[in-house]
């Protein structure tokens, strides 16, 4: 009966510490956007972590379309991210990356390639 008690007394403390958001440390969800008119192969590396995760490996993403990530949190509560982003077809091939750190909960990172890919 006491545990009865205790637990009803607990219950909608855990429920409202659970539904509260994303508190230092946790995971944290960052959608990547393709902001071109072009398909793109995208890789996305979360370096929060130790050694720093690929959560994104070669994913492609249509033109103006978004996807969600899920990335570790720092001790404040932010997100660092890093991505590279190449078009999908062969010719007049494109590149792209970007370091972003700082990020909160719910951001948006917006991926593009719009430069030399450097080599043939």
């Amino acid at each position: 009966m006491r545990f009865a008690r205790c637990f009803a007394t607990l219950a909608p403390a855990l429920l409202l510490a659970a539904s509260t958001g994303v508190n230092a440390g946790d995971g944290m969800t960052v959608t990547i956007n393709n902001n071109t008119t072009s398909n793109l192969l995208v890789n996305v590396y979360d370096l929060n972590t130790s050694p720093p995760t690929q959560v994104m490996s070669g994913e492609s993403i249509n033109s103006f379309a978004t996807v969600s990530v899920s990335l570790a949190a720092d001790g404040s509560g932010r997100g660092h991210l890093r991505w590279t982003a190449t078009t999908v077809g062969h010719d007049m091939r494109r590149c792209g990356n970007k370091d972003k750190p700082d990020l909160s909960d719910g951001d948006t990172v917006h991926v593009y390639a719009n430069e030399d890919c450097g080599g043939k």
